[in-house]
C-alpha cells in the first residue's frame, strides 16, 4: 500500500528542513539548538560542504552534559565515552540515512532495525537535504487507509505541499 512511496514525496510532510550543526560547533551550542527546537530528538552534523558526517541524539547529549551524575558503578564504563568532548564532531555517531529515490519500506526498515525515530535524507553527494521521521511514515499510512475507505483524513491541500503524490 505505502511501501513504494518515494522519500522525496513525503520527506517534508512534518519536518520541512533538517536541523544541523557544523562539526566544529561547541557542545553547548548543540544543546542550544536542541533546546530551541523542542520537537527534535537529534541534530545532524555536517562538514564545510554540508555533507552529512554524523548525528547527535538528545540522549547522547544529555549523557554527556550530566556525566557527573552517572553513578560510580557505571562511571568507569559510560563516562569514558564522553571525556574531553568539546565539539559536535567528538560527540557524534555515524548516521544511518536514506536518499530521495529510496522508498518508504527502506526508511521504515532502517528505522526499525536501528531503533531510530528519524533518518536524515542525503543527495547523491551525501549532502544533507532533508529528514524523515516516524510521524511522517504514520501520516502516509493513515492517509492511504483513509483514501482506500473513501474518507478524507487531512486537508492535505492546505497543510502540505506534496498532497498530489499521495493518491
Amino acid at each position: 500500500m505505502v511501501k513504494n512511496i518515494k522519500i522525496r514525496d513525503m520527506r517534508m510532510l512534518i519536518t520541512p528542513h533538517p536541523v544541523f550543526v557544523h562539526k566544529t560547533t561547541s557542545i553547548d551550542d548543540v544543546a542550544k539548538v536542541l533546546i530551541s527546537n523542542p520537537r527534535l530528538r537529534s541534530v545532524y552534523v555536517v562538514d564545510n560542504d554540508l555533507k552529512l558526517i554524523g548525528k547527535i541524539t538528545l540522549k547522547r547529549l544529555i549523557k554527556n552534559e550530566f556525566k557527573d551524575l552517572i553513578p560510580a558503578e557505571f562511571a568507569a564504563f559510560k563516562a569514558l565515552d564522553f571525556i574531553g568532548n568539546k565539539h559536535a564532531e567528538e560527540l557524534m555517531v555515524p548516521p544511518t540515512f536514506v536518499k530521495d529515490d529510496d522508498v518508504l519500506k527502506t526508511a521504515f526498515l532502517k528505522m526499525y532495525n536501528n531503533d531510530l525515530d528519524e533518518l536524515p535524507v542525503v543527495d547523491e553527494r551525501n549532502r544533507l537535504i532533508g529528514n524523515i521521521d516516524l510521524l511522517e511514515l504514520l501520516t502516509i499510512l493513515v492517509e492511504k487507509k483513509e483514501q482506500k475507505a473513501g474518507k478524507k483524513y487531512l486537508d492535505v491541500e492546505f497543510y502540505r505541499p506534496f498532497y498530489r503524490f499521495i493518491e
